[in-house]
């Protein structure tokens, strides 16, 4: 039932409590390593050699990509930056910039160089969801992608979310939408994990809970193999969270 999210640029504008529970959920998702290994299982795929990892956190997807040519993490956190900074200290192909998406491109982060913008558990905190898409398809190259992982369903959106500081939760159709909107043609789109949807619903809209229980999120790691086995066997339409790549529109979109 993981959704541990981290946010981008609102966190600039909002409290420091809803920041600090942001980077005590990333803490606490360092030490899931089956979740966070199976999350980038999942976009692996659709990852080239220059990537730019927007909303880095403390690098738990970015550990994974240490055999990247070039990664390049964005972090709004100064605390979360820090960490990161020192965490990859000793691996020259990793750079960070402490700062916020809708700084860029800039000369730290330029436009047009990226084979891939990865963006995991973020887009939903922005308010200004097509505008961050647009300035991730200027920071791909023509070739590049983009890669969004996002909360699904606002079916169960809750007290989860508003301490998260969610604005919202997707639909495919919805995610698609703001895609073409931004200049994107989506090229894949796939919702995950179906057990952690009625775990969500159930912590967030029944219990009313504002924290993801450590606990909890042990457990979920230990199951995340047998999750991944059945979801790949009975791919579900629907899930806690929804995956979609997109492309710079050059004039022939597809399906999704």
């Amino acid at each position: 039932m993981l959704d541990l999210s981290r946010s981008a640029e609102p966190l600039a504008a909002v409290g420091s409590d809803t920041a600090g529970e942001v980077h005590t959920s990333l803490e606490v998702l360092s030490d899931l390593y089956n979740y966070n290994h199976w999350l980038f299982n999942k976009v692996r795929p659709f990852i080239g050699e220059a990537v730019c990892e927007v909303g880095c956190g403390i690098g738990n997807i970015t550990q994974f990509l240490l055999n990247r040519r070039q990664v390049v993490g964005i972090e709004p956190l100064s605390a979360s930056f820090r960490q990161s900074m020192q965490r990859f200290r000793d691996h020259l192909n990793t750079r960070f910039v402490n700062g916020s998406l809708q700084d860029c491109p800039s000369k730290a982060v330029p436009a047009g160089i990226f084979d891939t913008v990865l963006c995991m558990n973020v887009l939903e905190h922005i308010e200004d969801d097509v505008d961050a898409l647009n300035t991730m398809r200027i920071l791909c190259g023509p070739r590049g992608k983009v890669v969004i992982l996002v909360p699904a369903h606002m079916s169960i959106y809750g007290e989860l979310d508003r301490s998260f500081g969610h604005c919202r939760r997707y639909n495919r159709k919805s995610l698609a939408a703001a895609f073409h909107k931004a200049g994107l043609v989506p090229t894949y789109g796939r919702y995950m994990n179906a057990m952690g949807y009625f775990g969500w619903l159930w912590e967030g809209r029944c219990l009313h809970r504002r924290q993801i229980r450590p606990e909890s999120a042990r457990l979920f790691n230990r199951l995340v193999p047998f999750i991944d086995a059945v979801e790949r066997l009975l791919p579900l339409p629907f899930g806690q969270s929804l995956l979609m790549v997109g492309r710079p529109d050059n004039g022939t979109p597809k399906a999704v």
